[in-house]
């Protein structure tokens, strides 16, 4: 009887041997085959994954994981896994069919997870502000890349790859305003001359990211090509409150005599924001005031506000005409009459509605106590005036620009739609019966 249960000792410690013994990858590979053979992909590629840097059996394990992961759509473990296999043996035709099939997908796949990641990222900004964004970011860049090569090697290689890598990501800025160009503009041609320009801008951007990487001093040519193109669109899309922020900054360092930006003379670039302000006002204001009646909670922006900041815009114009065509005169009268632009273009901002979307500080009250009662007729004259030959301007403009203007316009105005839309559907909402006040 003791034999007996000896015997059955001995055969249960045989069996928990073999249990704890660790799988060899042959049995290994026995089961992931008969498991693909069977049809269970998932279990099948679970238990060949780990193999594919076997000795023995990893190349076999990659050329059938690869497949599994090449049915399945993920071309980036189906590459890898065919790299491995046809390493092992380079002069098989198949295994090259194999890489190549699954690799030459792969950029284009690559891009188009990109473009979704940064439509999610950025997709819901607006195109000017974006723009303003990288424009500034550029100009940052400009400046902090000869710093950068200045510093010992380690240190210069660290900064470029930093610096390289933001101006890659600023190039990403271009896809959303490709996006609203392609959704709002309707004539061909039209759309292909824009297209072609912002392509222009991201390559230049994602060129001046390489040059940067690579320390080439090539890169600040192309950083100045990149920043010229930003701001060019950005100059044709600015929203009166983006303008108006944009005209006091650059007026500050034109009163302050800064260092030109990219060539530019900082006068000149206030005159053109205060351009595009007046060109977008008063689109916008009617804009503003119709969602401002459909949403109470916007501050509201009266007819005396808007006739106010029309007067002072008309003003502004015309002070910097004087100041950027005639730049030899006294100093003192100079720096007089830029510091009164910089007054009227802080009252503009006072004035501007303040809804938390980067208007100006919603001093309304203080405006109405301010606010002649009756504006004096020859002013309005004269404000009609300048209205009938900015119109003549604005048909002056090039072509080329007034495309651009539109095309973003109408992209800006359908996002603004969505938007209400959205509001306004949420206002219909009927409220949970725990907030309801019956």
């Amino acid at each position: 009887m003791a034999a007996a249960f000896s015997c059955v000792r001995i055969a249960l410690s045989q069996d928990a041997a073999e249990a704890a013994a660790p799988e060899t990858d042959g049995e290994a590979w026995n089961r992931g085959v008969e498991a693909y053979r069977a049809g269970d992909v998932t279990n099948a590629l679970e238990i060949l994954r780990p193999l594919v840097l076997s000795r023995t059996h990893g190349p076999r394990a990659a050329e059938v994981a690869g497949a599994i992961a090449y049915g399945q759509g993920d071309l980036e473990n189906a590459a890898r896994d065919m790299q491995i296999a046809l390493r092992a043996n380079p002069d098989d035709a198949r295994a090259n069919r194999n890489f190549t099939r699954a690799a030459d997908k792969l950029p284009e796949l690559r891009e188009q997870k990109h473009l979704e990641e940064v439509m999610q990222s950025l997709g819901k900004q607006s195109p000017d502000a974006l723009l303003g964004d990288a424009a500034k970011n550029c100009r940052a860049i400009m400046k902090e890349f000869p710093e950068a090569l200045t510093n010992d090697a380690v240190r210069a290689v660290a900064m470029c790859e930093a610096l390289a890598a933001r101006a890659e990501k600023m190039a990403d800025t271009w896809i959303p305003v490709k996006t609203a160009i392609a959704q709002s503009v309707t004539n061909e041609q039209q759309a292909m001359t824009i297209t072609a320009q912002v392509e222009e801008g991201r390559a230049a951007t994602l060129k001046a990211a390489e040059a940067l990487a690579d320390l080439n001093y090539d890169g600040a040519a192309d950083l100045a090509k990149s920043e010229e193109v930003f701001t060019r669109f950005w100059k044709l899309t600015a929203m009166p409150p983006a303008a108006c922020a944009e005209d006091v900054s650059c007026q500050t360092n034109a009163y302050a005599n800064a260092e030109k930006v990219n060539g530019r003379d900082w006068q000149r670039e206030a005159l053109d924001f205060t351009r595009q302000f007046r060109r977008a006002f008063p689109a916008w204001a009617q804009q503003y005031e119709q969602q401002a009646q459909a949403d109470t909670n916007k501050p509201p922006f009266t007819a005396e506000a808007q006739a106010e900041v029309s007067a002072l815009s008309t003003e502004v114009e015309k002070l910097q005409i004087e100041l950027a065509e005639d730049a030899s005169g006294d100093a003192a009268a100079r720096g007089a009459k830029q510091l009164d632009v910089l007054k009227k273009l802080h009252r503009i901002q006072e004035l501007l509605p303040n809804d938390g979307k980067g208007g100006g500080q919603n001093q309304q009250k203080d405006k109405q106590q301010n606010q002649p009662q009756n504006q004096p007729q020859n002013q309005q004259d004269q404000q009609n005036q300048q209205e009938q030959k900015d119109g003549a301007e604005e048909e002056q403009q090039p072509k080329e620009d007034q495309d651009v203007e539109d095309v973003l316009r109408k992209a800006q105005e359908r996002s603004d739609e969505h938007e209400n839309e959205k509001k306004a559907r949420m206002r219909n909402v009927p409220l949970p019966p725990n907030e309801r006040d019956w």
